[in-house]
């Protein structure tokens, strides 16, 4: 009997007419051995040069065995050592990893292997062979190989779960605690009673296709909700599944289940039935539809059909906990080896994990409960899943802002900003930076709501205090115009940036407190007018919404305008969370569709926002500030997104709001500004309209600052972006100086 270590995929090939024979005769016949799983995964995470599988031919060239080995250099300790592992090993995708060798042979042929092995170990080479099944044969004859050539050895156990099934459903059922088959029945009834919910296997390639995206993206939203990234945010895995799937379909042994509702794919699973055994790799649901047990369902609908086929073997894979054990699944050992010639770094690289785990023992005896558990705190995102910073980076940022007010810094970085601006651009290691003087006219428009002091989490304003502030500071530091002269300036070669204020909406605070405040400073600002809400003194719709949220006595709510969703609100958290995602969710659709959704919530939560009526301002108050210095503008007259409405709709709500303004000030109205006004809320269609109407310009809140090349009709706004006064003058200056 020789070796041949084949080092090239080329060599890899030749043997796929022979390898999975050997796979099928040995004691470790898992799918993971098999040639379609070790070259999809050589082909996504393997490196040149690295491959190292060995293989056994007697002496009539038959193949008698192979170990799968592939070589990595590992740093453990201050210690870099380089080792050979299985492949499949390393990506969180492998089980049951061994060598192949037929049955009956294995002394024989792990002897010729071991011999192959020690020189490698002279060469100061280290064995890391994890998930070895406890059943195999090969880890008694490895142990006797590190014995014999006193090499270290270390062990550590790796549990499994996996289920024994009998012939049938009922008696698969009849296996497990009353309670949870009780739960899968009802599941499973409830899910095929419906008549817009079905389930299924992919049973081509376009299929497979199509549903790897939604595994990928159920399985990130799922773990997302425990502030986890999930696995297939790496290319190389999501390169590696498209392949596997590939390959093992064209042997049907790849098993995807799916269940959808309403043409929407609410949860999939995705695994393998090789022999009489389903070994379950990946799955995802929809974090939304938890509350419908969507997972649960399709686990039950699948292990139904696996026992109509014939397996009797339910593989949860690695680890076990109750979303295994509930299901009947018992637990099973896999090894991992870590084998090295005796030396005082291999005794370090072996030792060192056990001597970390003994000093985190002591640091949690020694150190503060608070003070682990700050320290292992998920990461901070605002609303656009964008990461916050950190406590100590933001206590950084106000200090930083505070000294830059306290110096006095603003009144000198106006004379820079007002005459120059900075680009920065990435160059190489560091930013390139450059100083080039204004030559153009540049407008800043702010954008405001609310402006009270109720500290009202479902209708979030600007503290008065703080507007007041940041009104003293715009004052004395930039030139503030209304919107006809921020136009005419945008239209000349005045290099001097101005800046203008604008509130959405119309509300009665905007005269109470903002009001008086501008007539301090001497500032102009326009209101954006939602006339529908000041002719019937309603509340605005979404405000009926928060209103209705905030005082109902449900604890939840269930809604199924695209999948079903269910909005938790037992707590003031979870209350202010389900109005912030139906409030995303009523505005995505189409208008009418909004209308009938937000009246059914209504309707379930037992409210009908009164509370909130009187809130907006009245035409007396809004004349006697039109008299002061304080212009008006369209916001339509029943605040709808109006990319979601018909043209005729649009129409009527541009030009009746336009006329009611006009009727009640007897002055023209020349500027609107679109709800919402992100990107998706309008489009070039509105602006013809808008035009058509006589208006001037329309503001969006798209970031940004304005220049003579703006579209009149998509002028940018910036809303207030801190509570703190001084941050919020610091990065207002930040910005006007960079043009950002």
């Amino acid at each position: 009997m020789k070796l041949v270590e084949i080092r090239q995929e080329a060599e890899l090939e030749a043997l796929r007419p022979v390898w999975d024979e050997v796979v099928r005769h040995s004691a470790s016949d898992t799918i993971f051995l098999t040639w379609e799983w070790v070259t999809a995964w050589w082909s996504s995470y393997g490196k040149p040069g690295d491959l190292r599988i060995v293989a056994a031919f007697d002496d009539s060239g038959t193949l008698r065995g192979i170990a799968p080995l592939r070589h990595q250099t590992v740093s453990r300790y201050g210690q870099t050592v380089s080792a050979l592992s299985f492949i499949g090993d390393g990506s969180n995708d492998s089980e049951y990893l061994d060598f192949i060798v037929p049955r009956e042979s294995e002394r024989e042929v792990m002897e010729l292997f071991g011999r192959h092995l020690s020189e490698e170990q002279q060469r100061g080479v280290v064995l890391l062979l994890n998930e070895i099944p406890e059943t195999s044969p090969t880890l008694p004859l490895l142990k006797e190989f590190a014995q014999s050539h006193e090499a270290e050895w270390s062990e550590t156990s790796i549990p499994c779960g996996t289920v024994r099934m009998p012939g049938g459903w009922e008696e698969y059922l009849n296996m497990l605690r009353p309670r949870f088959r009780t739960k899968i029945r009802s599941v499973l009834r409830n899910l095929e009673g419906r008549a817009d919910v079905r389930f299924g296997y992919c049973t081509d390639s376009e299929q497979i296709r199509q549903m790897l995206p939604t595994l990928f993206d159920l399985h990130k939203r799922r773990w997302m909700q425990d502030g986890k990234p999930g696995v297939f945010g790496w290319d190389r895995k999501r390169d590696f599944y498209y392949k596997l799937s590939a390959l093992l379909l064209d042997r049907e042994w790849l098993r995807v289940s799916w269940l959808e509702c309403k043409g929407r794919i609410l949860a999939c699973q995705y695994g393998f039935c090789y022999g009489d055994t389903y070994f379950h790799l990946q799955e995802g649901y929809e974090p939304a539809s938890e509350h419908w047990n969507v997972g649960l369902g399709l686990r039950a609908w699948s292990i139904r059909e696996f026992l109509k086929e014939g397996v009797r073997e339910y593989d949860f894979l690695g680890g076990v906990g109750r979303h295994k054990t509930d299901w009947g699944a018992h637990v099973k050992q896999s090894k991992n080896l870590l084998i090295a010639a005796p030396s005082y770094k291999n005794l370090l690289f072996r030792r060192g994990p056990g001597w970390e785990m003994r000093a985190r023992e002591l640091v949690r005896k020694v150190v503060p409960d608070r003070i682990l558990a700050a320290r292992h705190a998920p990461a901070l995102s605002n609303g656009n899943g964008q990461r916050m910073p950190s406590a100590g980076s933001q206590w950084i940022q106000r200090a930083a802002a505070h000294s830059y007010l306290g110096l006095q810094l603003p009144g000198l970085s106006r004379r820079i900003r007002d005459q120059y601006q900075v680009s920065i651009s990435p160059n190489g290691k560091w930013p390139g930076i450059s100083w080039n003087k204004r030559t153009k006219p540049s407008a800043r428009i702010l954008c405001f709501h609310r402006i009270n002091d109720e500290r009202d989490p479902f209708f979030p304003a600007i503290p008065t205090g703080v507007f007041e502030q940041v009104m003293r500071f715009v004052a004395q530091h930039y030139k503030v115009v209304n919107l006809t002269e921020l136009l005419a300036r945008l239209d000349t070669d005045s290099p001097e940036p101005v800046l203008a204020v604008t509130f959405d909406d119309g509300y009665q605070d905007n005269y109470q407190n903002a009001f008086p405040i501008l007539q301090r400073y001497g500032l102009p600002a326009t209101i954006f007018l939602t006339t529908g809400c000041i002719d019937s003194r309603e509340p605005l719709w979404f405000e009926q919404l928060a209103q209705a949220i905030k005082k109902t006595a449900r604890e939840f709510v269930d809604v199924e305008i695209d999948l079903p969703r269910r909005f938790w609100m037992r707590t003031e958290a979870e209350r202010v969370e389900s109005h912030g995602r139906m409030f995303s969710l009523l505005r995505s659709v189409a208008d009418g569709e909004r209308r009938q959704w937000l009246a059914d919530i209504l309707k379930q939560l037992g409210e009908d926002g009164a509370g909130r009526r009187n809130h907006m301002l009245t035409w007396d108050q809004i004349r006697r500030m039109n008299g002061n210095g304080i212009d008006f503008g369209g916001h339509t007259v029943t605040h709808p997104y109006l990319s979601r409405l018909t043209q005729e709709q649009v129409a009527w709500e541009i030009s009746e709001c336009k006329r009611r303004i006009e009727e009640e000030l007897q002055l023209r109205v020349h500027y609107f500004a679109y709800p919402n006004g992100r990107e998706q809320d309008f489009g070039e269609w509105n602006k013809e309209l808008l035009r058509s109407a006589g208006y001037r310009a329309a503001m969006t809140t798209i970031w940004g600052i304005n220049d003579r090349h703006t579209d009149r009709m998509e002028l940018r706004r910036s809303g207030p972006w801190e509570e703190d006064p001084a941050l919020f003058a610091c990065k207002l200056d930040w910005y006007q100086l960079i043009n950002g």
